[in-house]
């Protein structure tokens, strides 16, 4: 799988499987915005660029992508480079969470209603149930690797 797949389905995992404390019985989009997402930016080469001019943060957060956006001028080339990868690999992945939200909302809310949120559970139900969901809904969630989640 490549470094963009990778991270969408990190970010997609968050989407779905966060919220855990989400009433059952609720639709997907509700339960997904009143999730926290929290999402890891890998920034390859900033170490040294981050200690210097943003000392503190927690390596590849979203404070630290942003801090480290507000000194541009001052980056190294190679950090600027490891910057620009991680946005566009962030906005690969945001690109992906929203297909595959908009593929599978009304399969997840006809079949998998009840299934509390969290630990791949309602990727699970919507492959427990793949003989009556979409083929745009299986087709999304195999095109960005979400398939698999929460299989054992």
């Amino acid at each position: 799988m490549n470094i963009i797949r990778t991270v969408s389905v990190l970010i997609l995992v968050t989407m779905f499987a966060s919220g855990s404390a989400i009433a059952e019985g609720v639709k997907l989009s509700e339960k997904l915005a009143n999730s926290d997402v929290s999402v890891t930016i890998d920034m390859p080469n900033c170490k040294e660029d981050a200690e210097i001019l943003c000392p503190g943060l927690s390596k590849d957060s979203r404070k630290s992508m942003m801090c480290l956006m507000a000194y541009e001028d001052n980056l190294s080339i190679d950090c600027k480079i490891g910057v620009i990868e991680a946005v566009l690999i962030y906005e690969m992945g945001m690109l992906d969470i929203n297909y595959s939200i908009n593929a599978c909302e009304a399969d997840a809310d006809k079949h998998c209603l009840n299934v509390k949120p969290g630990a791949g559970r309602i990727v699970s139900c919507l492959r427990e149930n793949k003989n009556k969901i979409s083929e745009r809904c299986t087709s999304a969630l195999k095109e960005t690797g979400m398939w698999n989640l929460g299989a054992k």
